[in-house]
């Protein structure tokens, strides 16, 4: 069976004029290979993303930006909202779920389970993507250096699991769900660990939550600071950052806890009900500015303009 990374070079190699890569996560050993084959006279447009969490656990590298300086005819562009994953060359392209990873196009030995589709550029929902990429701005060496600088400031206690990662999300982080049950309160606990106005068991759960999320105390965040922070790395967990992407569409309780049992089917379906009412909850508190519960129904939604 030939792999998504294959795939992707037979693709861009047959390019003329130009070709786009764009993906959350990119390696930049991967990049430079993928770079290797395509045509020196085809412009190369790559769009990612830079979060100092992602680059702090190795999901991302910085690196890529000297790749991209490297080849004449080539930019690097970032997009902090970015999830889409879509190849194209001239005017044909791969859209699915695999990152420029060595794990997702099935160069390394242990692999991703992906989807990749070939399409065109013409189809309408490619056209729509295409339109919100041009808000992607230019990485500049700035622009690196802020993020290096940024990376290092992640307390560096809470980035073990780091050297296991071989360039994309390990399972354990893949099907990360949070423990918390109050989630407001999460906020407290990371101000004082030591507070006895929190449960021992809400406790205990939200600084097991906060180290995965790797949220430490060397900035001392404010409330808001903390919410923006806390958001940023849930859209880090493929799982939790899913729901979230399903939340426009309307999530009934029913379907949310089908969303749970798809994310981990290893989970005991009696636990299924109050996992899903611990994410409802999450996406309440975290994700305030967008979405919300409704009062009577439940739906977990976009929210309504008063």
């Amino acid at each position: 069976m030939v792999s998504d990374g294959e795939r992707l070079k037979t693709l861009v190699k047959a390019a003329s004029h130009k070709v786009v890569l764009c993906a959350p996560f990119i390696k930049s050993k991967v990049l430079s290979t993928v770079l290797g084959v395509i045509p020196a006279n085809v412009h190369v447009q790559i769009i990612t993303r830079w979060r100092p969490i992602e680059i702090a656990v190795g999901v991302s590298d910085l690196d890529v930006y000297d790749v991209a300086n490297d080849r004449e005819n080539t930019e690097l562009r970032l997009l902090q909202d970015l999830h889409a994953k879509i190849y194209i060359a001239d005017d044909k392209c791969l859209v699915g779920s695999a990152n420029l990873t060595a794990r997702a196009l099935g160069w390394a030995e242990e692999q991703n389970l992906e989807l990749m589709i070939q399409t065109e550029t013409s189809d309408p929902s490619i056209m729509l993507l295409l339109k919100h990429l041009q808000d992607a701005e230019s990485a500049t060496l700035e622009t690196k250096k802020d993020m290096e600088d940024a990376a290092k400031s992640v307390e560096s206690a809470n980035l073990p699991e780091a050297e296991e990662m071989t360039g994309d999300e390990d399972s354990r982080r893949s099907a990360w769900l949070p423990r918390c049950a109050a989630p407001e309160k999460l906020y407290e606990i990371y101000k004082d660990p030591s507070t006895k106005i929190v449960a021992e068991g809400t406790m205990e759960d939200g600084k097991a939550d906060l180290k995965d999320l790797l949220v430490g105390k060397e900035k001392e965040l404010s409330s808001g600071d903390f919410t923006v922070s806390i958001q940023d790395s849930l859209q880090t967990m493929p799982a939790f950052a899913h729901i979230v992407e399903m939340v426009p569409q309307r999530i009934t309780d029913e379907s949310g806890r089908g969303l749970i049992a798809d994310s981990r089917p290893e989970m005991n379906e009696e636990y299924v009900p109050e996992q899903w009412r611990i994410v409802r909850d999450w996406i309440r508190v975290f994700f305030a500015d967008r979405f919300e519960v409704a009062p009577d129904s439940y739906v977990t939604r976009l929210k309504q303009k008063t």
